[in-house]
């Protein structure tokens, strides 16, 4: 599939100039800056390896919209016959330095700029010569300074570049044998020079120490043949890529579809769906990307060739799987993506519209982004089944059971087949998907669950708002309008500093049974002071007692244990009713925390606060990261 061998940096330079090797449309432009060119330069003089270069054969199982090497000026450019997969950035630089004949167009002190290069020829033959300081560049005009001087070098015709010994970098595989003789001569007409002795024997030693380091410098290339499929591509240049930038799948599928039509670009496609998108629904859809509208897409495609294929008379076993594995994502044809891409696009906004609809508000507050994908292909797939009541409660069901189950947070492209095909089954009147089989939630998980680094903390914080939770301020439903209005976040309800200054460990406090969602105007009324206290002026602004006391009971919290500040009681008793809570979001009965609540209050109280531990997770890791979502006080 690939070969590894050495090839003369003047005959890959040779392939860019002809279009021989040119760019796949995926890779980024050319970015270098003036140092990082000369330090190049320098490395090559010296005979320094400076990295691989990767290849990939034209014509074969990977097809890419091509484009030439920057600088390459071609009337009618031929097709490529290899792709610069992982090297653009080191060629680039070298094409333009040595085989381009204008200036190059680099970064310099933050700015763009052109400039030549030359070789200090007495800095480059000295016995103890510095390479880096051999390199030299100047501006456009070819009037600049010496490295870190201020001696002006003027090198703006022939004749300065021979009086200064400065060789240009664009002459070293051409010979020069123009500017050889003529620098030979304009030494020979005066003399020599004191300091480089003969000039035919100088210019013969900078030959051989440095033109000839150029000639027979070589670099590895490593050349994947045209008949490397694009997974193995993908992950090729994934262990060898140096330049810090992934080819990623929804990168190459990019490039794929413009070979395919020149006209098209998933990029400026995607770039306008995730516009609307993401201005709609309260930001719920924010944290969909490209690869995951691609994976929506193949699911859909793959369930189409498997029912097609069973259709036809294939056998169960035998047809080809519903799947969005890397494979199958670079199997998509255009014409495939723009069979389904509105399709999709319909599928993200009813998912947008189902968070909507269970509380999930704000892209922060969305659990798992990746649940989203096996959502909307669910909803493109069945349509107006998902209308009735009873639909929506089974697929509720499902939804709670990944976020609680915390099932969304690895490897998780089978969970997504096994979700659009059992699901669709559980709709039907089938039996429970693996998702709600395989659900469960312990006591002990209640008390880690402290940041919204947590998928699980996300579902506590949606289900107290679906439960009715009302503003203690105000009363107001927490619903979107509350929450886009009154900036609605999750808070202590035993503030911290009232928890430090009781000595409550804060891996306690910190746990979301002591949290509920408040609006930020309510959070400030509490202050650090105990309930006791923020209560009565709670009730002056209710106005009702008993009224402040039904609308704690919409946040599952008894009132009588705040205003004795017990909190002791108040914890225990309100982890119970979280785990109520969860229980009839997830279809099944959880019970047994009375006493693991009680036992981490006796632990943590009346000793040192202690740090908090990390986050547990029933799969043995940190508990799924969502997309960087800041944590609520």
């Amino acid at each position: 599939m690939f070969k590894t061998n050495p090839v003369s940096l003047q005959e890959l330079l040779n392939k860019a100039h002809n279009g021989q090797i040119q760019l796949p449309d995926f890779q980024r432009g050319w970015v270098w800056d003036d140092c990082r060119i000369k330090g190049l330069l320098a490395s090559i003089s010296r005979g320094f390896p400076v990295g691989a270069v990767l290849t990939l054969g034209a014509r074969g199982a990977v097809r890419f919209k091509a484009r030439l090497v920057q600088g390459v000026d071609l009337d009618s450019a031929p097709d490529a016959s290899e792709f610069l997969l992982d090297g653009q950035q080191r060629l680039t630089s070298l094409y333009q330095a040595l085989r381009h004949s204008g200036p190059v167009e680099v970064h310099k002190h933050g700015k763009k700029t052109r400039r030549w290069y030359y070789i200090d020829m007495k800095e480059a033959t000295a016995g103890n010569g510095d390479h880096e300081n051999a390199i030299v560049s100047v501006p456009d005009n070819k009037i600049g300074t010496r490295n870190f001087s201020k001696d002006v070098l003027d090198l703006s015709c022939p004749e300065r570049e021979y009086e200064q010994h400065m060789f240009p970098a664009k002459l070293l595989f051409d010979m020069a044998p123009t500017w050889q003789l003529k620098y030979i001569q304009y030494w020979n007409n005066r003399g020599g020079d004191q300091h480089t002795g003969d000039p035919v024997q100088f210019y013969k030693e900078f030959t051989e120490r440095v033109i000839q380091s150029f000639h027979q410098y070589q670099l590895p290339v490593i050349q994947l043949d045209k008949a490397t499929p694009k997974e193995a591509v993908c992950t090729v240049f994934e262990k060898v890529n140096t330049s810090g930038v992934s080819l990623t799948v929804f990168e190459l599928v990019t490039a794929s579809f413009a070979a395919e039509s020149e006209g098209f670009s998933l990029r400026d496609d995607w770039a306008k769906r995730r516009e609307k998108m993401h201005l709609n629904f309260g930001g719920v859809l924010q944290g969909i990307d490209g690869m995951n509208f691609l994976q929506a897409v193949t699911l859909l495609k793959t369930q189409e060739d498997r029912m097609e294929a069973m259709k036809n008379g294939q056998d169960a076993n035998r047809a080809p799987p519903i799947s969005c594995k890397k494979r199958d994502i670079l199997s998509l044809r255009l014409e495939h993506y723009c069979a389904w891409a509105d399709r999709v696009e319909s599928g993200f906004r009813h998912a947008a519209k189902f968070l909507l609809s269970e509380y999930v508000y704000g892209r922060h507050n969305v659990p798992y982004n990746t649940q989203l994908v096996p959502l909307a292909a669910l909803y493109v797939h069945l349509g107006r089944e998902l209308d009735p009541a009873s639909a929506k409660e089974k697929l509720a069901r499902w939804y709670w059971s990944g976020i609680f189950g915390e099932a969304y947070g690895g490897a998780i492209e089978t969970r997504y087949s096994e979700d659009l095909a059992q699901v669709t089954e559980y709709i039907r009147g089938g039996s429970e998907p693996s998702r709600i089989e395989q659900a469960s939630f312990l006591p002990e998980r209640l008390l880690t669950l402290r940041t919204r680094k947590s998928a699980a903390y996300k579902g506590v914080h949606a289900l107290l708002m679906k439960k009715s939770a009302r503003d203690w301020n105000n009363g107001s439903k927490l619903d979107l309008l509350t929450y886009l209005n009154e900036n609605i976040d999750i808070h202590h309800v035993f503030p911290v500093a009232w928890c430090k200054r009781k000595k409550i460990s804060s891996g306690v406090y910190n746990s979301v049974i002591n949290k509920t969602p408040l609006s930020a105007r309510t959070n400030k009324m509490l202050g650090g002071d105990g309930p006791s206290v923020y209560l009565k002026q709670l009730v002056k602004v209710t106005g009702d007692d008993e009224r402040l006391r039904r609308v704690l009971a919409t946040h599952l919290i008894e009132m009588e244990h705040m205003k004795t500040n017990n909190f002791s009681d108040f914890f225990v008793e309100r982890g119970e009713s979280l785990l109520r809570l969860i229980g009839e979001a997830i279809g099944r009965e959880l019970g047994g925390g009375e006493g693991v609540f009680l036992a981490a209050v006796e632990r943590a109280s009346g000793g040192e606060p202690e740090e908090a531990e990390p986050e547990y997770s029933p799969y043995g890791e940190f508990s799924p990261a969502d997309d960087g979502a800041g944590v609520g006080s």
